[in-house]
This record gives structure tokens, sequence and C-alpha cells, in this order.
């Protein structure tokens, strides 16, 4: 509690923000701001005194001090600096453009050369400027005091459209003649703050109530935005134009039905011939009418019904007596009923309702228009036109379904790139700060060594990170390819198994591979890099999230598709998670309070393979109980059984290598890495003197050709050298690593490729793999 005698006067800033806090015709400063902090005042003993002005003027009066609170203040990093905010938001707000309803703009590229209101210093223009910015829309900003002048603005005709935020704006865009855009953006908190580093008594004050009254139905805040906002707080109307035809004809349609029904009831009297006639007339006209029309009695029955009426029901005997009950389900014939009684009794002399029935045994929407039909001599009794508005509802739903599938995704984007940032930082961070490091002077040769051991683990994790990115956006681009050759299932589950029980080991967990084919029926034709990267991630995931007992992995043949499995004891997976376990950017919470590490990209990408290699891919799991992964493929197997060749060309005898590489660094690399073989390297830094140096120096044995250099690329130059020396063995080297690139290096052009970064191990094994062992020797 604010000590009275210390703190009896809090200045608090206000601007024209109706229906939150303004100033109203007799000066006084009004709104659910001023109705919730008087509550305060009666509970602490303090008074608060509103100093009246611009939105800009209130920051500047905070900022050197002239008052203790400001109200309805969005973060931002600079507003930080000067002011400290509440923990609980007064509201969330968007920023949403007006204009006049005869505007043709409806849609946020119609802005396109036109001339927008906004508030000075207010974060929803802020946040338009950045937008049509970023979208290259060239438009005319004008500045306005508060949001009430920005409305004046665009109903004078001065500018063509404005921007306020959306409690203002469904609060007065009706007083002054607008309409909404549709154009709704950036979604947001205001705060009550204070000055930075002052009133902290206050700001705890305030957190203290406003935590009680959010979540209170009755409290004094809740209670007093209804009142001042009459229940439109955050609302977004927007008639769209062919619903206003409707309502104009519907309109036009009673004004000519009551008018018929006069005249045929004066007729009757004259004579019944043209009694007939023009009842004839009436029920051509209203058969042929697109609308629900109908007159009911003081019992509720229909007097009168179109062709419209009966389709709700079917066929229905023109003398047959109808009505609500014999129309529509018990609930909504008493919504009905209730509202015609309404009317009967004088209570209202027209209402509007809008119900669901069925039609055509299809779900559909009914705005249901009711009024007093009132016929001289005749009794008092209720006419009405129904519209079939389902596409509008229908259309609604999509678009607020799409809008919490925008949110949710600007949800799980936002949290990816937070955690992509933690990622990628983390390995950069050792391996630069390693790297500085072992510049010193003096740092004992075991140091060195488990500082070199670092560097290397986290390029690999760096290296990791980037492919999965590389990954996923090759196959959301439809770019991923397959690469379909021999391959034996049963030695993809033995090189996995010897990779990952180490890993067990160390967990004390029980790792059990299973093989149920020979190896003869296990080789298949598939993509080898694609089946072993889905299965590393599934094991990976399973040894991150479960802490002790048994992982089992393995496949079964199931009619003609390849069942593979990896089944977990860990700590489970709650049932709503199970689909969007596999979207991108998505990790289940409770498993990232267990192991922070990944990108969330893994199990998207194993979709993403699954899919391609025309299987599909899902899990059974239960919080506590473990995981079990399935994902099949299509089984096509090789009759003939002979494995690949551990060498595909006969060893040369020349211990000669060209190394085509234009970047000075990548050729020093690779000189270091077969240093301690015995080879002769000779370095060109384009294809077109690879190309020369090959015509005039025969005893080359082997060449390292780079792909992407000046002059002449590296695929190029391998086709010249081929055509005049087919059997010189070229390995292309390239930092493009995505598998549908890969393709390339199978052509005759080349024997086999290294990706960048080099491994020192796999550069040596390839290239030894084409030099004679005899002319070489470790030193």
């Amino acid at each position: 509690m604010v000590n009275a005698s210390a703190q009896k006067i809090v200045k608090v800033g206000a601007f024209n923000f109706y229906p939150a806090i303004f100033e109203d015709e007799d000066g006084k400063v009004k709104g659910f701001y001023v109705d919730a902090l008087a509550e305060i005042e009666k509970e602490e003993h303090i008074k608060f005194v509103y100093l009246y002005g611009s939105w800009n003027e209130g920051l500047e009066r905070i900022k050197n001090g002239e008052i203790d609170i400001m109200t309805s203040v969005a973060f931002t990093d600079e507003r930080a600096t000067f002011m400290d905010y509440t923990q609980t938001p007064l509201l969330t707000v968007w920023g949403e453009v007006y204009l006049l309803p005869s505007s043709p703009i409806d849609g946020i590229l119609n802005l396109e050369g036109k001339k927008i209101a906004v508030m000075k210093s207010d974060i929803n223009g802020m946040h338009l400027k950045e937008l049509t910015k970023k979208l290259s829309i060239d438009c005319q900003y004008s500045e306005a005091g508060d949001f009430e002048e920005v409305f004046q603005l665009i109903a004078s005709g001065q500018v063509d459209a404005g921007v306020v935020n959306n409690t203002f704006g469904a609060s007065k865009y009706d007083e002054f003649g607008l309409r909404s855009s549709g154009i709704v953006f950036n979604p947001f908190d205001i705060y009550f703050t204070v000055k930075k580093g002052k009133n902290a008594e206050i700001l705890s004050l305030l957190n203290k109530y406003l935590k009680k009254w959010k979540y209170d139905r009755n409290s004094v805040y809740n209670i007093s935005r209804q009142k001042w906002s009459h229940e439109k707080i955050g609302a977004i109307e927007i008639i769209p134009e062919w619903l206003n035809r409707i309502i104009y004809l519907s309109i036009i349609l009673l004004i000519i039905s009551t008018t018929f029904i006069a005249l045929l009831r004066f007729q009757v009297k004259k004579a019944v011939g043209r009694v007939k006639k023009s009842e004839s007339r009436f029920k051509a006209f209203m058969d042929n009418t697109p609308a629900y029309v109908y007159i009911k009695n003081k019992n509720l029955n229909h007097t009168y019904r179109n062709k419209m009426v009966d389709k709700l029901t079917g066929k229905i005997e023109d003398d047959a007596i109808t009505s609500a009950k014999t129309i529509f389900d018990p609930a909504i014939a008493k919504l009905i009923e209730d509202t015609d009684n309404r009317i009967l009794n004088f209570e209202a002399r027209e209402l509007n309702i809008i119900y669901s029935c069925k039609i055509d045994g299809k779900k559909a929407w009914l705005h249901d228009y009711k009024f007093l039909l009132e016929i001289p001599n005749e009794e008092i009794a209720i006419g009405g036109i129904a519209i079939d508005i389902t596409s509008l509802k229908e259309t609604q739903e999509k678009l607020n379904n799409a809008k919490l599938k925008a949110e949710e995704s600007d949800k799980l984007k936002t949290a990816f790139l937070q955690n992509m940032s933690h990622e990628i930082r983390t390995p950069l961070n050792a391996i630069i700060g390693f790297s500085g490091v072992l510049d010193k002077p003096g740092i004992p040769k075991e140091k060195k060594k488990s500082f070199i051991s670092i560097i290397k683990n986290s390029s690999n994790q760096l290296l990791s990170i980037v492919s999965d990115i590389l990954t996923i956006s090759s196959l959301e681009t439809k770019q991923e390819k397959l690469n379909l050759n021999s391959v034996f299932i049963n030695t993809i589950i033995d090189d996995l198994f010897s990779i990952y029980k180490e890993q067990a080991i160390k967990k004390d967990i029980s790792l059990i591979a299973e093989k149920n084919l020979s190896d003869e029926d296990s080789l298949i034709k598939s993509d080898k890099t694609k089946i072993t990267q889905i299965l590393s991630n599934l094991i990976t995931n399973a040894l991150k999230f479960t802490l002790k007992g048994t992982i089992k992995f393995g496949y079964r043949l199931i009619n003609d598709e390849i069942e593979f499995y990896v089944n977990d004891s860990g700590v489970g997976i709650p049932a709503e998670q199970h689909k969007k376990i596999f979207y991108r950017f998505h990790q289940v919470e409770s498993l990232r309070e267990i192991n922070h590490d990944g990108t969330g990209l893994g199990l998207s990408i194993s979709k993403g393979f699954t899919e391609l290699l025309g299987g599909k891919i899902w899990l059974q799991s239960e919080p506590g109980k473990g995981s079990n992964f399935y994902f099949t493929i299509p089984y096509q197997p090789i009759n003939d059984i002979k494995k690949p060749a551990t060498n595909l060309k006969p060893n040369n005898t020349l211990a000669t290598v060209l190394v085509a590489e234009d970047i000075e660094s990548n050729y020093v690399l690779i000189k270091e890495l077969l240093s301690r073989q015995s080879l002769k390297l000779i370095h060109v830094s384009n294809g077109k003197e690879a190309v020369e140096i090959c015509k005039t120096n025969k005893q080359i044995d082997l060449i390292l050709m780079d792909i992407k250099m000046p002059v002449m690329d590296g695929y190029t130059a391998a086709k010249l050298i081929k055509e005049d020396n087919p059997s010189l063995p070229i390995i292309a080297q390239t930092a493009y690593v995505l598998d549908h690139e890969y393709k390339n290096y199978n052509e005759p052009a080349f024997d086999d490729f290294i990706t960048k970064p080099i491994d020192e191990t796999t550069l040596i094994e390839k290239v030894l793999k084409y030099i004679d062992p005899k002319k070489t020797r470790n030193n």
C-alpha cells in the first residue's frame, strides 16, 4: 500500500483514446481507465490528477518528470530507456486502417499512392510505415495530434485513409461515418508506465490491481470497459458490399410485399376477379424472390409462405398449417417464437435474429428480419424476410481460422528464430573464443589439443544446423530430389547401431537393433542417405528424451512396404501434439524442459523425406510410457546381390595430384591435410588453367576439381578434360550440400565428389582410392 502522507497526489498523462480515456464535453477526463483508477483512490487513499494533452505531449511529460503515470504505452526498446512498464498489460490491441464507405481500398496493396493519416509517435503508425516499406508500397503519411483528429482528416476527405488501434476505432468509426478497410496488423499489448527508476511503489500498486482485475469478470475494470465501449471492444465490423445489396433488396421486397398485401385486401372488397389476378402476380413475384418470405398470425402459424420456405423441410401441401415448430429443431423453434411474441406484445416493432438450420440436408445460416404487420380491419400479424448468409458465415469462420493459424505460425517462427539464434551462437562462441585462445603463447600441448577438439565439434555442430536449414528450405521449395541406388537395409541398421551404441552405453540405456530380412532380401532400390537421416533423427531424439530403459530400432516387411520403427521407453508425448510435432519449427514445450538442444526441424525433415520416398510417418505415444515412431517406404527388391566394388576405377601409377581451386586458403588447407602423404601437388586457380595443364602434363594422377571458379567453372573443365583423357579420375569438391545437386557429380565428367568443409579422413580416403598405394607412403 502506498504511504498516504508520502504520495497523496499522482499525476496521470491523459490523451484522446476513447473509450479508455478522453476529455468529455464538460471538460472532465473520463473513460474506463479513469473508473479503474478511481477504485484505487478509494482503496489506497490517494488522488489521481489528470494532465490532458496529445499522446506525444504525454511522452514528453513523463520523460521530463511532469507526470507520474502514462497510460496505453506499447513496449519499444527506445521507450524502455525512459519508462518502466507494469507486468500485466491493460489491453491487447492491433492497428487497423479506416476509410470512407465509398473508398475502393480493400487491401494493403491498394494503399499505393494514397495519403494516410497517423497519430504522431503512435506505434500503430510506425508499424504500418514499416510494413508498407517492406512491401515497397509508396504512400504519403500525414501526422495528427490524436486518433480523433485522424478520423476527422478521413471524414473531411483530406486523406484517403487513417490508422488507429482497434479499441478506439470500434467505438468511434460509426460516429464519423467511416468503415474498416479490413486491413489489420501487428497485435501488441499496451501498459501503464512510470518514469524510469522512479515511482516503484506506484508501479507495484498498479500491478497488484491489474492482476486482480484482469481475471475477474465483475471487476470495476471489466465492467467499466463494457459500459464505455457498448460491448464493441476489439470488434471488427466489416459488412461486405454484396450483403449491403441483399439487405437493400430485402427492404425493397419488404416494402413491395407490404404494398401488395394492402392492395390485395382492398381489391377483395371490390371484386373477386381482380383479387385473384393480383394474388397470382403477388405469388409469382414472391415465389421467384431469392429470400424466405412469410406472414404469421397471432397463433404463430404461417398465413403466407413462399416456395423458399417450403424448401426448408421439403414439399408441403398448400393448405398445410405450418409454423416454426413444424420446420425447425425445438431449440431454434423456441428462439423464433420468443422473438415473434415480443413483436406481438409490442415490445419491439422489428427484430433481427440469426440462427442455423438444415437446408437440403446441409447446415445453413439464416438472417431473419421480422416486423409488425398492421393492416386496416385485420388482426395484427408478423411479416418476415430471411436471407441465407451461409457463405458469409463460412467466410468469417475461414478468416478466423486463418487468423489463428497465422498467429500460431508467427509464434512458432519467433520461437524458432530465437532458438536458432541460440543454436548458432553457441558453437560460434566456442569456435571464435577458443580460436583466439590458441593464439596466446605458453598454452600447454594438452590444452591446445582439447581446445582444437572443442573447435572441431562446434564446427560440426554448426554445419549440422546449416544443413538442416538448407534441407528444410529445399523440401519446402520442392527442389529436394531422390538419389536412387542399390541399398542394403541391413547395412544401414548395422552402421547406425555402431554409431549410437557408445552414446547409449554412456546413458546406461539398452540399445537393440532388429533385422527381419536376409542380406540378400534387404537389397533394395532407394535413397540410402535419406533413409539413414530419417532413422538418425528418430534415434537421436529417442536418446535425448529417454532417461533410462531401452531403445529398439529396426524394420519389418509388411506386404509391399518396409516399415521402420524406433521404440523408446522415454518421457512420451501428449496426444494433442502427435500431428503438430512434425510441423516445421515446432518443439513440444514439455520436452524442451528436458533437453534444449536442436533446431526443431529434425522431424519435419524426416516427414518430408518419407513422403518424398513414397511413404508415410506417424507415432504412438503417451506421457510417461515412451514413444513409438514408424515410417514406411516402398519395398523394391534387387535380385543381383553383387555389392559395389571398393574402387570405382583401377589405381593409376602416378602420385601427382592437380588441385583446381580459386580460393588460396582452401588450397593451403588441402595441402596441409595431404602433407603426410607422399604426393606431388600442382595448383591452378580456374578451370581453363586445369584444361591447359592436363594437355601438356601427362603425369597427373588425379584431379581435385572445385566446381565454382572464375573464367571456367569446374563442371565445364571436367568435361573437356574427360574428352581428351577419359581414364583420368576427377573428384569434384564443392560447397553445395543439397542432395538434388549431387546428380551433377554422377555424370561421366566426375568419378567421385567431396563436400566442403572438407574432412581430413574423408579427403585422404577419396584420394588414396584412386592412387596406387605403392606410390604413396605415410611419414
